[in-house]
């Protein structure tokens, strides 16, 4: 485990101030970096690749409490994550998941300081990869990016469909900053022209351990005649004077209803497409032309360890998996649930779930889990019970694909001893029915007089992989079954007779 260093520089002048009660938009500390002044200064000295789409590989970290609840649901996870991917569209930069990974720590899941968020990013983040990590509470703020532990944490209700907190947060770990950068924790009457200069604290942004530190730094501010826009607040000339720095409603042309004056006493409305102001999601749709190259020029220069993948899973997936077993209401043992679906083209990996209704709330979720197989041996269920389920497909680089429909099957106690209903025929079972690969399983059969029987196996695709006819003498039959040729999966063993057919199902891990 790595060890936080909590007295760095960058600590002692940039540490965050939290008030709980008040969630903050955001909580990365307002200073531009001193690699975003040089590459400012002539950016055509910086490779930016503008026409090659970079695929940038993500550990997405999904913390929940100590006794492992409270996770943000991997599904809207997923949601997203998919959303993130499309406002970066336009930056041609596209991200894919190396990892999920879930963390059970409290302290961690809902913190109030910057400096614990530290201790986790240090503790877990995943090298040669953008660490995010979503959580209950990040200390008070929507979200933040943290340069010196390169991660960024999200609070779980500020991201979703139609959120751009992510982004933002992304924005800020490729170096860009707010457009009305210097303005932050300041409020002005906007009735009057500003100053030339903003003498903002850093105090509003400090941790509770340095509570005796006051910082004040010094900000140009942008003129609308953009005359000092190389210089002035975020340094970027395509992104408009912005003095705004709480969160507001716009008009429906993404403008600002605040009417403001820049030094010269020129009037103008912030503009509230760009996703690194502070304007309601619904206003936000881009980052600036001058962003985005920025962006991939820190990639490029600084974070070229994270480009070593440029040919990513990535296909979309267009169609849904089906559902093969149990659907339609099937009664299943509770205790023996196998759920099965063909699988989607292009998908590596899919959210299944199970619930008791058939509107999947939350607190009726009894599976809710990643898998990359196309089976699943579910745990001990409700018994007399209708259960609920659905699938999600995916692979790293493309989750905007939906649930599949909704199936269902009734929980039953299961006969006892593997009893048959075929006359003459007392029980018969395969042992275990949860087999190893290149294993082997024992076939029991238990008749009352002499018949001619056949045992099979069949994919779910329906192809006869092994036929095996049997001649019982009455009494109790055992074959052991070598799997060395079968795949991991889930097998429908059949035994047949002239006066019937029975099923049992084997899976194989």
């Amino acid at each position: 485990m790595k060890c936080p260093n909590l007295l760095t520089s960058f600590f002692l002048l940039f540490s965050t101030s939290i008030f709980a009660q008040v969630q903050n938009p955001c909580g990365t500390p307002p200073v531009k970096s001193k690699w975003l002044k040089q590459y400012q200064q002539n950016p055509s000295n910086y490779r930016s690749g503008a026409d090659t789409t970079l695929y940038l590989p993500m550990t997405i970290h999904l913390v929940g409490s100590n006794s492992g609840t409270g996770y943000f649901p991997s599904d809207l996870m997923f949601e997203s994550f998919c959303n993130l991917n499309a406002d970066f569209a336009n930056s041609n930069i596209q991200f894919f998941f190396e990892d999920v990974n879930y963390i059970a720590n409290s302290n961690w899941q809902d913190h109030s300081t910057v400096l614990i968020g530290t201790e986790m990013m240090n503790a877990n983040n995943v090298t040669n990869t953008l660490n995010s990590y979503i959580v209950a509470n990040a200390a008070g703020s929507a979200g933040y990016n943290l340069p010196h532990a390169d991660g960024v944490a999200l609070s779980i209700n500020s991201i979703g469909s139609g959120a751009h907190t992510w982004a933002h947060e992304i924005g800020h770990n490729f170096s860009i900053q707010h457009p009305f950068l210097g303005w932050e924790g300041t409020n002005y009457n906007y009735s009057v022209p500003t100053p030339t200069e903003v003498y903002y604290d850093y105090t509003y942004f400090q941790d509770t351990l340095i509570l005796d530190t006051l910082i004040i730094d010094t900000a140009f501010v942008e003129l609308m005649d953009r005359s000092n826009c190389t210089f002035a607040a975020d340094g970027f000339c395509d992104t408009p004077p912005d003095y705004i720095s709480n969160r507001w409603q716009c008009k429906p042309d993404s403008q600002s209803i605040i009417l403001q004056k820049d030094p010269n006493g020129v009037d103008f409305h912030s503009d509230g497409t760009n996703f690194m102001s502070y304007a309601f999601n619904v206003c936000q749709g881009r980052f600036s032309t001058e962003q985005n190259m920025a962006m991939r020029a820190f990639v490029y220069d600084q974070k070229p360890n994270i480009l070593y993948n440029q040919n990513p899973i990535r296909d979309t997936i267009l169609a849904s998996p089906s559902p093969l077993t149990p659907i339609q209401m099937e009664e299943v043992p509770f205790d023996q649930v196998v759920l099965s679906w063909a699988p989607a083209q292009y998908a590596t990996h899919y959210i299944l779930q199970v619930n008791r209704l058939a509107s999947f709330p939350a607190n009726q979720m009894v599976v809710n889990t990643i898998v990359t197989d196309t089976f699943y041996q579910a745990p001990t269920l409700l018994n007399n019970w209708t259960h609920y389920w659905r699938l999600l497909p995916f692979n790293p680089g493309y989750t905007c694909a939906g649930f599949s429909e909704v199936e269902s099957f009734m929980t039953t106690t299961p006969p006892p001893s593997n009893l048959s209903n075929i006359e003459g025929l007392g029980a018969w079972g395969i042992y275990p029915s949860l087999a190893k690969r290149n294993g082997s399983m024992r076939l029991e059969i238990v008749a009352k007089t002499s018949m001619e029987t056949q045992f099979s196996i069949f994919n779910l695709a329906g192809q006869t992989l092994l036929q095996l006819p049997i001649s019982l003498k009455g009494g109790r039959f055992e074959e052991q079954i070598s799997l060395e040729n079968f795949q991991t999966g889930l097998y429908i063993a059949v035994l047949q007779t002239k006066e019937g057919v029975e099923y049992r199902k084997l899976l194989i891990e």
